[in-house]
């Protein structure tokens, strides 16, 4: 493929990818602006502009906007890095140790399919209602998904790979550290993208375990009082940290992976 041909692509993805949020928004504005549906239901970007402008002024319930942001933040940036990390090292040890695997098969299976909120009544007994549980709550998904990625990655390493690294006498940690885990990454990555858009989604779940700050709380309390172009808000706010974290980890992984090739 010529230069002439890799700019064009790379202008037509670009192009496509500022015109679908375009026509999006232009939907947006056509349903609220023609009435097609109330704003009860569904307000308009305006007025959820609005709305924005007047958290960032005044805050909310009493709380500056920053302040329900850094608390989310921190309780999300605490659980996807354990989970993170816990769940690498799990998920490694399970794609290559058939002990450790068989060990983790049955109690990990059966919690993966529990959805977070059927979680919550638990981590209330078990932990209360303040910090802790929240971020276990979390920390429980993410940790669930990076274990399942790693260990696909770990498995999927290849045979003949392996036996040459042996053969020119690596130790087993070396195996591990420049075949392996450079073989799994692939899928570490991928799902690290895929949990912090969990932990993010999830984020309104653990918030629903108490508290009075936090974006969860916002869109929780807010729906409680129909306070729609509030929720609407709070909802806009998460989706752009996780559209920005997201490109974040996107630019690290084809850095990391660059033999991947990934966009």
């Amino acid at each position: 493929m010529t230069s002439r041909d890799l700019t064009r692509r790379r202008a037509a993805y670009l192009t496509l990818a500022v015109l679908s949020p375009l026509m999006l928004l232009v939907l947006w504005i056509a349903a609220t602006s023609m009435g097609w549906i109330r704003s009860v239901l569904l307000p308009g970007p305006l007025a959820v502009l609005s709305t924005l402008q007047e958290m960032a002024l005044q805050g909310y319930s009493g709380v500056g906007l920053l302040t329900h942001v850094g608390a989310s933040l921190m309780r999300v940036g605490i659980a996807f890095v354990a989970g993170s990390l816990l769940g690498i090292a799990v998920g490694m040890l399970r794609g290559r140790v058939a002990a450790v695997d068989a060990v983790w098969l049955v109690p990990a299976e059966l919690v993966r399919p529990i959805p977070p909120l059927g979680l919550i009544p638990l981590f209330i007994l078990w932990f209360g209602i303040g910090e802790t549980s929240k971020i276990l709550l979390i920390l429980v998904a993410v940790f669930l998904i990076m274990m399942i990625n790693a260990q696909a990655g770990a498995a999927g390493c290849a045979q003949d790979v392996l036996r040459a690294a042996h053969t020119l006498g690596a130790s087993r940690l070396q195996v591990f550290r420049h075949v392996v885990l450079p073989s799994a990454l692939p899928q570490i990555m991928t799902g690290l993208r895929v949990a912090l858009g969990t932990a993010l989604s999830i984020l309104v779940a653990s918030e629903l375990l108490g508290g009075d700050r936090g974006l969860g709380f916002i869109v929780l309390d807010a729906s409680n009082f129909f306070r729609t172009t509030h929720v609407f808000a709070g909802i806009a706010i998460i989706g752009l940290i996780g559209l920005v974290s997201d490109r974040a980890l996107a630019a690290a992984g084809k850095k990391l992976v660059h033999w991947e090739g990934r966009h």
